[in-house]
C-alpha cells in the first residue's frame, strides 16, 4: 500500500494577515546606514570566553550603554591597564 504524500497545504491560511504581536521586528524602523557593521577580525586576533557574575555583567552593560562603548573595548582596555600595572 502506497503512503499518502505529506503536504502542509492544510496548515497554511493564506486568507488572513498575520497577527500583530506588538513586538517590533528586528531592525524595524532603522535606516540601513544606522545598522552597525560587523567588525572585521584583526590580524593576530585570538578569542576567548569570559564568564561574569550577574552583578558584574549588569555593571558592564550599564557602563557600555552610558559611554557608548562596546564590551570588547572596555574589557580590552581594562586588561591592558592591568597587565601593564603588574609588569606583564
Amino acid at each position: 500500500m502506497a503512503e499518502k504524500p505529506v503536504t502542509l497545504d492544510e496548515l497554511l491560511n493564506t486568507d488572513t494577515r498575520p497577527l500583530d504581536t506588538v513586538f517590533p521586528e528586528r531592525e524595524a524602523g532603522r535606516e540601513p546606514s544606522a545598522v552597525k557593521p560587523i567588525p572585521k577580525k584583526r590580524v593576530g586576533e585570538k578569542r576567548l570566553t569570559l564568564a561574569l557574575d550577574g552583578e558584574t555583567y549588569r555593571r558592564l552593560r550599564l557602563h557600555a550603554a552610558t559611554t557608548d562603548e562596546t564590551h570588547q573595548d572596555i574589557l580590552e582596555r581594562a586588561l591592558t591597564e592591568y597587565l601593564s600595572s603588574v609588569g606583564a
